[in-house]
């Protein structure tokens, strides 16, 4: 008898586990929105980026394509082919807490890369020698799971907008993008930075935003920054920041206010010599 209901009881897990094998084999893989677009140009005859630079119609070919697909269908289309790409800007629309991916930027190839949702965990600098990147002048990958910068931002030297916001950055150190001299919009709002350093004198004539709100930051010094074109300035929401070091209203003439709704618990007094 009891031989009997141990057969029985073997019976029935089996079945029970080759049900849950039979759901796990039919059960849909996960499925991510995606758009992108894609501009390659034949004539790679120059060198680096410069200001004003279209790709020429009659070399160049635009790729444009949206829908759905699983995680081998997002890796694939980021694994484009970087040799003729100038320019590639991905967005997604989904929830991608569940999409994990990676990217490799070639040196000198982009002009622009936009990866906004795009599930990055990990974003790398594939330069070998010494030789410095100057065609990429926009480097935007918000949205994603960023933890830290790639080794190698101080070789992008053509650098005109570089946003990071909606990562995951603890900290930024200003000083490595001091060859981007000509960095116009630095964006970082939306990551959990605890410090924004400045170790030298760093200058950046042609910044005109900055965007550091919605972070964690209790210390804030601009002594050593030139920025004679900062006009946006974003430091809200940085709850624990009372003042910032080196701040005048001489320094930078052309903002007209960094904390407009109040957020912060800013020094009174200080906050109304620099107004």
């Amino acid at each position: 008898m009891a031989s009997l209901r141990f057969c029985t009881l073997l019976m029935l897990l089996g079945i029970g586990l080759q049900n849950i094998q039979t759901e796990a084999k039919t059960r849909p893989e996960p499925s991510f929105h995606y758009d992108y677009s894609r501009i390659q140009e034949t004539d790679q005859a120059w060198k680096c980026w410069k200001e004003g630079y279209r790709p020429p119609p009659a070399t160049s070919n635009k790729v444009h394509e949206s829908g759905n697909g699983t995680v081998e269908v997002i890796e694939r289309i980021l694994r484009f082919n970087q040799s003729s790409t100038v320019l590639f800007l991905f967005s997604s629309n989904s929830d991608n807490q569940n999409l994990r991916t990676a990217f490799s930027v070639e040196r000198n190839k982009l002009v622009r890369l936009s990866l906004d949702n795009a599930g990055l965990e990990r974003l790398e600098l594939a330069f070998s020698g010494r030789e410095n990147d100057c065609r990429l002048a926009d480097l935007s990958v918000p949205r994603n799971r960023l933890r830290e910068l790639p080794v190698g931002v101080e070789r992008l030297t053509a650098l005109r907008k570089f946003d990071f916001s909606y990562n995951l950055l603890e900290s930024f150190s200003l000083d490595r993008l001091a060859n981007a001299a000509g960095l116009k919009q630095l964006l970082l709002s939306h990551n959990r930075l605890e410090s924004f350093l400045t170790t030298e004198q760093i200058s950046f004539p042609s910044l005109y935003k900055l965007d550091l709100s919605n972070n964690r930051l209790r210390v804030l010094d601009s002594s050593y920054w030139t920025m004679p074109q900062l006009e946006t300035f974003h430091v809200d929401n940085n709850r624990h920041l009372t003042t910032i070091g080196g701040w005048t209203r001489s320094r930078f003439p052309l903002v007209k206010g960094f904390d407009p709704a109040g957020t912060n618990n800013w020094n009174q007094t200080w906050l109304k010599s620099v107004q």
